[in-house]
């Protein structure tokens, strides 16, 4: 959660660099997800990717696109919220949170925090 936070902070400060360029500024949306995943190189000697796999990037990656739909920046489960906290992350300032929300491609409501409103 403090890589999301810090991201947060470092994209409004280069949108409001474009923006002060007159160049339009790009609209980047953030996700959280926990659990257990695979990791690795794959592929052979010519052509190596390395890669993660596993439900919680699959999750991460349907939150992010859940952003348009919410509003918001950057968005996070309940459950990755309060392993966050139990761990020592302390929110910089209050949390909103999305109860019970339909994210596509995930077959059950889902209760959510909001990282960062849109910008």
């Amino acid at each position: 959660m403090r890589t999301v936070d810090e991201l947060i902070f470092v994209t409004e400060a280069w949108r409001e660099e474009r923006r002060s360029a007159g160049q339009p500024p790009l609209d980047i949306g953030f996700a959280v997800a926990t659990g257990p995943v695979v990791f690795g190189a794959v592929g052979d000697p010519n052509r190596r990717e390395y890669t993660v796999t596993g439900d919680p990037v699959s999750l991460a990656a349907k939150l992010e696109k859940h952003n348009k739909i919410a509003g918001v920046a950057a968005i996070t489960t309940a459950e990755a919220f309060d392993t966050a906290r139990s761990q020592g992350y302390v929110p910089p300032q209050p949390r909103r949170s999305l109860e019970k929300s339909d994210v596509g491609g995930v077959e059950f409501a889902t209760d959510l925090i909001v990282l960062a409103d849109r910008y």
